[in-house]
């Protein structure tokens, strides 16, 4: 794990500085043709391309959606997972357990070169499933989308398994 003092308020800061620089109009009011921003479908269309990735069985398919300086909080593992070794040991390990994802609710916003994914969603993992709230952030860069941060945490309002 990289981690390093502060990372989280500069990670932050720079995420609010990004929002300022890339608001979708400048001051005449024109919109900036280096903004893209991300539809429904177009994020729909991203969550299947990472079920697909890890369905394949190759952790580096699912590693090569992310950033390189991207942060992954999973929903079980207690590390954090923020350098690209670190993050396909992390998808390496949850492969073993044949995991089958399914989002039951989502809730999404994008804004210039930023894109926001938010619900719920299963796993079934070995067979269980595990009810757990997760969290996209991707960025638009050299033609593409790539996820920023993802967070999943059990959800505590869940059914008793």
């Amino acid at each position: 794990m990289n981690l390093k003092p502060f990372g989280m308020g500069l990670c932050a800061l720079a995420l609010a500085a990004s929002m300022v620089a890339c608001s979708s109009e400048d001051d005449s009011g024109k919109a900036d043709d280096n903004c893209v921003k991300a539809g429904d479908g177009e994020l729909d269309a991203l969550f299947a391309k990472w079920d697909e990735a890890l369905r394949s069985g190759d952790a580096t398919k699912v590693a090569a959606l992310y950033r390189p300086d991207a942060v992954l909080l999973p929903t079980l593992s207690m590390p954090i997972a923020d350098t690209p070794q670190e993050i396909t040991d992390y998808f390496v390990n949850l492969i073993k357990a044949n995991p089958k994802p399914r989002m039951e609710l989502s809730v999404k916003k994008s804004e210039c070169n930023l894109a926001y994914d938010t619900g719920l969603w299963v796993i079934n993992a070995n067979g269980a499933d595990v009810h757990a709230r997760v969290t996209w952030v991707y960025e638009y860069e050299n033609g593409g989308w790539l996820i920023a941060t993802h967070h999943s945490s059990v959800d505590p309002a869940a059914p008793a398994a």
